[in-house]
């Protein structure tokens, strides 16, 4: 007889650790997710306990090369949270004061429901605005890629808050992209992905689809969705950082204070 995999008491510990704001170094052996789709179960159990509205979707390790490294065929697939998704020029305190990982992202807001099955061909018929965003990764592990990628997806795929910054047309991305300059407290810190290292926004919405589809989940209009970092991410120590990014003259801006 083969037990079946119980989430709830990951997600507990997990959910405690965010509301304490403190990390910790692995789940123990006896709740730990061991495959994706038990990683998938403590994520739901997990947001479900923090009690928290669901405002959107956020992707990661969708690169070609990441999605090799991780021997997986499309990237991970967390969920934007409403009291952790803020607007352009938004101060954010993070919940735990460790080192925080910046994203710059091409972020879209969906324009109407789409159900499972249900996704146009052209995911780009199911958008309302797209738009540049950060995305600001603070896993509840000390060490996120240490623990591996089930315990990892059980962790919100590390979402911490999505900052949604500046609209900006849709053709242009690839343009904008090649140009992308971000900057903390002034000083260059990353520029814009390319090759197999880089993703393609709109791909990764379709993997969205195809994630929330095995999920029989229904994606909502008004639903932002940060579709993975398109410049190389940086880590800021915690304290006091302003974070700048233009794209083709658009300004997106952020400040991480302390708690």
């Amino acid at each position: 007889m083969t037990d079946v995999f119980d989430p709830a008491p990951a997600a507990a510990l997990l959910a405690q650790a965010w509301r304490e704001g403190r990390q910790l170094t692995e789940l123990p052996a006896d709740i730990r997710p061991t495959t994706l789709k038990q990683g998938y179960a403590v994520q739901e159990a997990f947001i479900a306990a923090g009690g928290d509205r669901v405002a959107g979707w956020k992707l990661g390790v969708g690169s070609v090369s990441a999605m090799r490294a991780a021997g997986t065929d499309r990237p991970l697939v967390g969920r934007v949270l409403e009291t952790r998704r803020h607007p352009n020029e938004a101060t954010v305190a993070p919940l735990c004061q460790a080192p925080v990982t910046v994203e710059f992202e091409i972020a879209f807001v969906l324009g109407r429901d789409i159900a499972p099955g249900a996704a146009p061909a052209d995911p780009m018929r199911a958008v309302a605005s797209t738009h540049i965003a950060f995305e600001l990764v603070l896993s509840r592990f000390i060490n996120r890629r240490a623990v591996g990628w089930p315990s990892f997806v059980g962790d919100n795929v590390g979402f911490e808050a999505s900052i949604l910054g500046p609209q900006i047309d849709p053709a242009a991305i690839k343009r904008g992209v090649s140009s992308v300059s971000v900057q903390a407290n002034g000083e260059p810190k990353a520029r814009g992905l390319t090759g197999e290292d880089g993703i393609d926004p709109v791909q990764a919405l379709r993997y969205l689809f195809d994630h929330a589809c095995d999920q029989g989940i229904t994606l909502r209009a008004g639903d932002m969705v940060t579709a993975g970092a398109v410049a190389q991410p940086f880590d800021i120590a915690p304290g006091h950082t302003e974070l700048t990014a233009t794209f083709l003259g658009q300004t997106l801006r952020a400040v991480v204070v302390p708690k």
